[in-house]
């Protein structure tokens, strides 16, 4: 159906295509054919003729969205394309975010005009994985975690209030994506849930989320460890906040380095970024 201006909703044909476009790698086409298919407002293109040329789409849970992919062609930049499909796909929401790329001048404007603030970095940390006795000696120095695999519906309840406290929302259909893709354990102390984190098949580590920000590092060591075990990686990279030390320190400290930022830009401030690390900027 035709939408103002000449978006159109796009179809699945279309986000395919911007799928191949836009991610060389399998996991991030899934995340975004996904993403594309079951976006909050729906996902929106507009055509240069036959050819798309522009798209974006959010998602979330209906009060917090997250806008996932705002992409246009080079030779139309600069048009107000961008703000209109930006419009089409955040809606009325009153409570939005995305990740903004600092040298990205046209974008930081147009987070801007859409009142979108930029809040904090996300640095990429990277680098190989350190030997396991390193890690070990991180991840149960002071803590003695019991681990369960997630079950996006069993532990629903407990990775939902990790969600509230840190990103401000739950997301449980996230939770179900990434359950279905990447390996996922819930942490415990004394039968409560403190923690959980996800490693992934292409050396990503998280979402990493956790209720005090001192089991921070040993759930980060934790995380490393089982990339290591479960997908034979020796290489990582996660997403780390700007706000929190404990994690960017501990990641200096075994060798891993800061190697991109990007920033947070939202129109709320409800996240508690102190405790949480990001995975992907389709999901941050």
């Amino acid at each position: 159906m035709p939408a103002k201006d000449g978006i159109l909703r796009a179809s699945e044909d279309d986000i395919a295509y911007f799928a191949s476009r836009r991610w060389a790698d399998d996991i991030g086409r899934r995340l975004y054919r996904h993403l594309g298919e079951h976006s909050e407002h729906g996902a929106w293109i507009f055509r240069d003729e036959s050819t798309p040329v522009g798209i974006a789409f959010a998602h979330g849970n209906g009060e917090s969205l997250y806008l996932s992919e705002l992409f246009v062609e080079v030779s139309f930049r600069g048009t107000g394309l961008g703000g209109a499909l930006c419009a089409a796909a955040l809606g009325e929401s009153s409570d939005a975010c995305a990740l903004v790329d600092p040298i990205d001048f046209a974008a930081a404007a147009l987070a801007a005009r859409h009142r979108l603030l930029l809040l904090e970095p996300v640095l990429r940390v990277a680098g190989r994985i350190p030997k396991e006795d390193t890690l070990a000696a991180l991840a149960f120095g002071a803590y003695r975690f019991r681990a369960a695999p997630i079950d996006p519906v069993r532990h629903r309840y407990a990775i939902g209030a990790l969600d509230r406290e840190t990103r401000g929302y739950e997301r449980s259909a996230d939770h179900e994506l990434f359950a279905s893709i990447a390996t996922g354990n819930a942490l415990f102390l004394d039968d409560e849930c403190v923690g959980y984190a996800y490693v992934w098949p292409d050396g990503r580590v998280g979402p990493l989320a956790v209720s005090s920000g001192a089991y921070a590092p040993a759930v980060f060591a934790f995380a490393l460890m089982r990339l290591a075990s479960t997908y034979g990686a020796s290489w990582c990279t996660a997403g780390v906040p700007g706000s929190n030390l404990r994690i960017l320190n501990a990641a200096h400290a075994i060798g891993l380095r800061i190697d991109t930022a990007r920033f947070v830009a939202g129109r709320g401030e409800r996240m508690d970024l102190t405790r949480y690390v990001g995975y992907h900027p389709l999901l941050f």
